[in-house]
């Protein structure tokens, strides 16, 4: 029975040394997941020495600057202008290849992201116990953002300048149309018959002019955004303000008897004669009131030239 008690007590003695030495393991902190553990003094383990802290802390202050490096030069790279010489329009050409490049900034900065989250993380225990480690990590997060927010502005740069591309090259294949469309309109209204014809192409155009009013609005937005884009915009405002007006009349249009046509001409002419003959009246009068300022004008000065000319008495 004895045999039996020294049995069970060895046996709990054991089991109590084990979990004491689990718990002694468990609680020594880890440094960088490259040293050994350190154990206390009594299991025979050893911290790691100040050197060896300083050789570590130099070592991430190296990566550090170098992500830095890579960020600001990335920052450099993307803020070049992207601004293209639009006097005679854009050429696809020219924004395929703002396109790739601006993937290739992108694909450059998601690289270094994640390369960076993945050091940080690692080497988030010994950077949040030194205050000069936490201040360069916080400067490369702030100047990560510039970055980013560098790269989304030239990314809507090129979005503004394609949609101006393509806003340009609709506008621009609608000039010769809009040219002949009045005309072929036109012709449609001069008899009852073809009326139907005339109501379809007008409904046409009409659609026609939404995109075009669409285009234009496109472009106007892009032409704020790159304002290089401007000296082109004014060609465009110029076709556009041509094919307002053609669209108008073009909506206007109906059929008409030739009395009405013919009564409806007259009438243009005797409002513009009415229009031009207020206009002379006006004209007319106001050289009369500017005469009659400059015959004022030499009667003041003849008067006080004679007045100069008088010698009074002197008592």
């Amino acid at each position: 029975m004895s045999s039996w008690l020294r049995y069970i007590v060895m046996g709990l003695l054991t089991l109590t040394l084990s979990v004491s030495l689990m718990a002694q393991e468990q609680a020594v902190p880890l440094k960088n997941g490259n040293a050994a553990a350190a154990a206390p003094a009594e299991t025979g383990g050893t911290e790691m020495s100040s050197a060896e802290m300083e050789a570590l802390k130099l070592e991430i202050e190296a990566r550090l600057s170098q992500f830095s490096d890579d960020f600001l030069q990335l920052q450099l790279v993307g803020s070049m202008s992207l601004a293209p010489d639009a006097k005679l329009g854009v050429n696809k050409n020219f924004v395929s290849v703002l396109e790739g490049r601006m993937n290739t900034y992108n694909q450059r900065y998601n690289s270094l992201d994640v390369m960076w989250t993945t050091y940080t993380q690692a080497q988030q225990m010994d950077i949040a116990n030194d205050d000069e480690l936490m201040t360069m990590v916080a400067n490369i997060e702030a100047l990560k953002q510039s970055v980013k927010d560098t790269l989304d502005a030239r990314a809507g740069m090129v979005k503004a300048i394609s949609d101006f591309v393509n806003a340009d090259q609709f506008i621009m294949s609608q000039v010769a149309v809009y040219k002949k469309l009045y005309k072929r309109a036109f012709k449609l209204s001069l008899l009852k018959k073809l009326a139907p014809q005339l109501e379809k192409a007008k409904a046409r155009e009409q659609l026609v002019f939404e995109k075009l009013q669409a285009s234009y609005d496109s472009a106007k937005a892009a032409a704020e955004l790159v304002p290089s884009l401007q000296p082109r915009m004014n060609v465009l405002d110029e076709q556009f303000v041509v094919m307002k007006s053609v669209s108008e009349k073009v909506q206007a249009l109906e059929y008409k008897p030739l009395f009405q046509r013919v009564k409806d001409y007259i009438m243009g002419l005797a409002a513009v004669s009415i229009i031009l003959l207020f206009f002379s009246m006006m004209i007319a009068k106001y050289k009369a009131y500017k005469g009659k300022l400059a015959n004022l004008k030499k009667v003041n000065e003849l008067m006080n030239k004679q007045g100069k000319d008088t010698q009074y008495p002197m008592i």
